[in-house]
């Protein structure tokens, strides 16, 4: 593999990744313009905003900015940086405000990004100072999908419809399986852990293969609550045009092998029956979806009730945003349940993820060795076989569980991004231009 094509694979058949994609700074730096620039990203739910002023700081790659939500119900989407020094205007991860102003000289910024006062001026700057060019860069687009908050830097990118594509078949069976939808649990758990972003991502596209070796010490203290039940023999892994995968199993009741109480059980069923129909059966009540990730960096578990972003921090370090999702129409001890059943497994100190990330961590630091950095990995399970025929109304390819179909999927769209460069990493970048406009991000993507 060349570093000049931004190719992942280290074989023309593409079944062999090049190690150096999870390891290589300049790769990583490439990646936050040519990737992360160029997506559509998940940003917040609105069930964490309620009237105007609300705000949550997130990133959008290695770049921070602020949601914040506008008087008209909008929502705006702000580089937290001052246009003075670059300081944060925002310190705080989640609130309402009138106003950001930058703790370092004093420059405060309305809600919607404009410049709106600073400290002395009149002796600073005269009339010299142009408010309306020195506001917070805004994001150009910001969409919703069913609660779900995105935006983009790109311009030219399709509508967010049609970027998540026939992934919004599979999303609207955790949103919108009932008619009244999903709320977020109060807060957002943050953890930072070494890694490379793309093997976390990777895997929840796509990797069933892992739990059984991975996650055996969970699965041993956990059985006392499978009563004796056993995983369906049968799956599924799906991919999707755009770099989008999801896995999961036949049909069983998962619910009851998770130590909830009767009532939980019950209330579990009748909820699966009611979303089936409405939604079908094929991807409520036929199967379990477990797993799955939107390309580029949002991940879910529809079992567990739980989506999260990877943030990017240096091609071996991520920082995890993880969100409890829990269903409006659900009792109080329904929501009691299913946010101790996500904290037991997959918060911070949760069992299995826990697991996941000390692979992620060593499979990363295994890369940087002389020798290791010129041996590719192995991602040709399933490549020479077939379409999956037992889930035929799903959209997309299906396969069995035991494929990488997914993940090779997924680095192909990585590829078809990376072999592009952004038109900023030019010298003669408008990037590097002053002053920008309240439409900055148009500047810089274009």
């Amino acid at each position: 593999m060349s570093l000049q094509r931004g190719r992942a694979f280290a074989d023309d058949t593409e079944t062999l990744i090049d190690r150096s994609i999870f390891s290589d700074p300049t790769l990583y730096k490439q990646e936050l313009g040519r990737v992360f620039a160029r997506s559509w990203l998940f940003l917040a739910h609105e069930s964490q905003f309620t009237k105007p002023g609300d705000f949550f700081t997130t990133y959008m790659g290695a770049d921070p900015v602020i949601v914040s939500r506008q008087r008209d119900g909008s929502y705006r989407v702000l580089l937290n940086s001052c246009r003075h020094r670059g300081m944060r205007v925002c310190r705080y991860d989640s609130g309402n405000a009138k106003a950001f102003t930058c703790p370092y000289h004093g420059w405060s910024y309305g809600t919607d990004g404009s410049l709106t006062a600073v400290p002395d001026e009149e002796a600073a700057y005269g009339q010299a100072l142009d408010h309306a060019g020195w506001g917070l860069a805004a994001v150009p687009r910001v969409e919703s999908y069913k609660g779900l908050i995105f935006g983009t830097w790109d311009t030219d990118i399709p509508p967010l419809t049609d970027y998540l594509g026939d992934f919004t078949y599979f999303l609207d069976a955790l949103l919108d399986a009932d008619d009244q939808g999903v709320t977020s649990a109060t807060g957002v758990h943050r953890w930072r852990m070494r890694g490379n972003w793309k093997l976390a991502a990777e895997q929840f596209a796509g990797d069933m293969y892992h739990a059984a070796s991975t996650h055996l010490s969970a699965l041993i203290a956990e059985s006392p609550h499978t009563r004796g039940m056993r995983l369906p023999a049968s799956g599924f892994q799906v991919s999707l045009r755009g770099g989008h995968g999801l896995g999961g199993f036949g049909p069983y009741p998962y619910w009851k092998l998770q130590g909830f109480t009767a009532e939980v059980e019950d209330w579990m069923g009748s909820f699966f029956e009611r979303a089936a129909q409405r939604l079908g059966g094929a991807r409520t009540t036929d199967s379990v979806l477990v797993h799955g990730t939107c390309f580029p960096n949002l991940s879910m578990l529809w079992n567990r009730w739980t989506m999260r972003v990877w943030h990017p921090k240096g091609p071996d370090g991520m920082e995890v945003y993880s969100w409890s999702l829990l269903p409006k129409s659900a009792p109080p001890a329904v929501r009691q349940a299913l946010r101790f059943d996500y904290q037991r497994h997959f918060s911070a100190s949760g069992t299995w993820e826990q697991d996941d990330s000390e692979q992620w961590n060593y499979s990363t630091n295994s890369n940087d060795g002389f020798v290791a950095a010129r041996l590719p990995l192995h991602y040709g399970m399933g490549a020479d076989r077939g379409p999956n025929k037992d889930f035929p109304e799903f959209p997309g390819t299906v396969d069995t569980i035991y494929s990488e179909m997914n993940q090779r999927d997924f680095y192909r769209r990585w590829s078809e991004l990376m072999a592009v460069p952004h038109p900023a990493e030019s010298p003669a970048s408008p990037a590097t231009a002053a002053p920008l406009s309240d439409n900055a991000a148009k500047a810089v993507i274009a």
